[in-house]
């Protein structure tokens, strides 16, 4: 059992070698890590070399579509925005509020780096908001430090919730109920990163001043986030829990009353004061995202979702879908229901009243394609190889309840089924929740992606889960909440910061500074994931 276990790590091996260790590219690393994971599939596994390419053939598939598809057309749309010069009105009304710098990095770290996250995501909200940082005389190293900080609490839900909708997928479990899970997690979770974030910046000589303004911050968003994870759905979390907080905090700074500003040494107020900004400009520079979050609502109603998803008579049209390898899990795809889709549509209707003509979008959709183009490499090749680590025989048609690939007399379990048997052979059932937000911090750190490690990592958490007698809802949720540590200290995401402040090469300086604050991040988690397990289980979904 345990070389078995060994060999289905060999994927995940060539993963931690490639990528943190000879610090190369994850679209370089994956595809040798994809190619390592069919030959162990077919070599060593036994599993036939047809059946094989196909799963991995579904999981490239899903990679790009609907998985890539989605930050694609976020980044779109944000690409717009920055050549034409409105993502600067945005970014210096947010700038512009307040000469607190305590503020200003809740403001634009915390709440606005929490709605790019849930636009975009991949490295915009801790490049774009370091960046502002900067520009207003932040000192590099610390405008690091706070944007890795502040960028834990929407990570799960961010791009539009795509690494809640890719562990959906991966396990098979139900999305609305990891979406709450989720939630429950990161709700007390980001309310501690808000502190987290003035600690970081000022340590506890700055928190005093500044509890008004942290606790506005951090419980308008972190009561968002659980609302609406809970209530509505994993879509829209980040991105209504961060336009939640900006507005709480925009509101507060304006009405409360500061004698005194918290400055940095050398800072006079005189030369931060805040410079005027016109609501109408600032209203259409959000106005686009403003629209997604109306639609994104519209077509997800008890109503509308049957049409939409392609599911009502007559709206088959909008649902693509293909038997691949397995007649009881077809690929597909509602191109229609997409948030990349409804997000190029919020900007084509946007556009028109910003003065934006349509070209421009088409030359940017060009571009981000371009830009994107290593991205879907990486994630295509990690959905592949999840897929294949998760096959098993025999395949079974739902209709004739016949094997279509296999012996229905001889079960041959999956790779990641290997790899949790292994685990609950060598862990207690006591011990491992304590561990399970782990796995989501290692694939993170691995691949720099929540979405990638949840596609790795996910169905491991489960059968792990379901080999112990656990909640398979419970332990996935925990690996997804667990990858927001990653973030702190995943070298794709330090690299990103290192070079929007100008500290190319100095990536091990920021890592061990965000380091101190990823590991008692990952013990409470534990502690959480422990307690929801043995002492609160009915709070489970």
């Amino acid at each position: 059992m345990l070389l078995g276990a060994l060999a289905a790590t060999l994927p995940l091996i060539v993963l931690l070698i490639g990528i943190p260790l000879l610090m190369k590219p994850a679209a370089k690393v994956a595809p040798v890590a994809w190619l390592v994971t069919v030959l162990t599939a077919i070599f060593v596994f036994h599993f036939p070399a047809k059946t094989t390419l196909l799963a991995a053939l579904q999981g490239g598939l899903t990679g790009i579509f609907p998985i890539m598809y989605i930050p694609f057309g976020a980044l779109v749309v944000y690409n717009v925005l920055k050549a034409t010069g409105w993502m600067d009105k945005m970014q210096g009304a947010m700038a512009n509020l307040t000469v607190d710098r305590r503020a200003q990095a809740l403001l634009i770290a915390f709440g606005f780096g929490a709605f790019l996250e849930g636009i975009c995501g991949f490295g915009a909200p801790v490049a774009i908001p370091a960046s502002i940082l900067i520009g207003l005389g932040y000192n590099p190293m610390m405008a690091a430090l706070v944007c890795l900080v502040a960028n834990t609490g929407p990570v799960p839900f961010g791009s539009l919730a795509i690494p809640t909708v890719t562990l959906a997928k991966t396990t098979g479990l139900d999305v609305m109920k990891l979406s709450q899970m989720t939630g429950r997690f990161m709700a007390p979770l980001a309310l501690i990163m808000a502190f987290a974030t003035v600690y970081a910046m000022s340590k506890s000589k700055g928190l005093k001043g500044a509890i008004g303004t942290i606790l506005v911050a951090g419980l308008s968003f972190s009561i968002t986030e659980f609302l609406v994870s809970n209530y509505i759905g994993a879509d829209l979390t980040s991105v209504l829990a961060g336009l939640a907080c900006l507005v709480a905090v925009a509101i507060y700074l304006k009405v409360q009353k500061h004698a005194q500003p918290w400055l940095f040494e050398g800072d006079a107020p005189a030369d931060n004061a805040p410079k005027e900004f016109h609501f109408k400009e600032l209203f259409l520079s959000w106005l686009p995202y403003l629209l997604l979050a109306v639609l994104v609502i519209a077509v997800n109603l008890p109503k509308t979702k049957p049409l939409f998803n392609g599911s009502a008579a007559g709206w088959n049209w909008v649902l693509l879908k293909a038997q691949i390898y397995n007649p009881g899990k077809l690929y597909s795809f509602t191109w229609l229901q997409s948030p990349g889709t409804i997000m190029l549509i919020a900007g084509l209707i946007a556009f028109p009243f910003m003065g934006i003509k349509y070209s421009v979008m088409g030359e940017q959709f060009g571009k981000t394609f371009k830009q994107m183009i290593p991205s879907f490499i990486a994630v295509a090749c990690i959905l592949s190889i999840a897929e294949v680590m998760n096959l098993a025989l025999p395949i079974i048609d739902p209709k004739t309840k016949l094997a279509v690939v296999g012996d229905l007399a001889t079960k041959q379990i999956s790779m990641v089924a290997t790899m949790a048997n292994g685990i609950v052979a060598l862990v207690s059932k006591h011990i491992y929740p304590l561990l399970s937000p782990l796995f989501g911090t290692i694939g993170v750190f691995l691949t720099g992606s929540n979405t990638s490690a949840n596609a790795l990592f996910g169905n491991l958490q489960k059968l792990t889960a379901q080999g112990m007698g656990l909640s398979d809802i419970l332990m996935a949720s925990a690996g997804s909440a667990g990858a927001s540590a990653g973030k702190m200290i995943s070298p794709q995401s330090i690299v990103i910061a290192a070079t929007a402040v100008g500290l190319a090469g100095k990536e091990g300086l920021i890592m061990r500074q965000t380091i101190k604050y990823t590991i008692p991040y990952v013990i409470l988690l534990g502690l959480m994931v422990w307690g929801f397990a043995f002492l609160f289980p009915g709070l489970v979904p």
